[in-house]
């Protein structure tokens, strides 16, 4: 009976290591021609999406009103975070003087033509992620 018995293991061993080579051949032939990732969709959307403005500190985004020649640079200045966060948001009209606007959530800015409301502000405390502002063309 010891005689049968090293035969199954032996027998069972082999096709263990069979079925572990099949597949790791199998994965890395898959491995080689696997596209890339997609990236997720949750990832913001910087500066300027059709009715919708993200800028994040120091990053500028032109808006204009639709046929407008003369777009306006918004940049995102500074912010306060305190019991009510507060963003500044600097506009540069072509050829003028920049503005410089204090907004809340909910506040509203007048800019190539259109008007913006704040939907979204983003304060971190780490020095590494910077502030984040969203802006919705019209939004009541």
């Amino acid at each position: 009976m010891t005689v049968f018995d090293a035969a199954r293991r032996i027998r069972r061993i082999a096709i263990a290591a069979a079925a572990a080579a099949a597949l790791t051949a199998g994965a890395a032939a898959c491995a080689q021609g696997a596209p890339e990732p997609a990236p997720s969709s949750s990832a913001p959307v910087l500066g300027v999406d059709n009715d919708r403005v993200q800028l994040l500190e120091g990053t500028s985004a032109s808006v204009a009103a639709e046929g407008a020649d003369d777009p306006i640079e918004l940049e995102l200045t500074g912010y306060e975070d305190d019991t009510e966060p507060t963003v500044v948001i600097t506009a540069v009209p072509p050829g003028g003087s920049p503005t410089e606007y204090t907004l809340s959530l909910g506040d509203h800015l007048e800019a190539g033509g259109s008007s913006w409301r704040v939907s979204e502000i983003g304060i971190s405390e780490s020095r590494t992620q910077p502030a984040s502002v969203t802006l919705m063309r019209g939004g009541e």
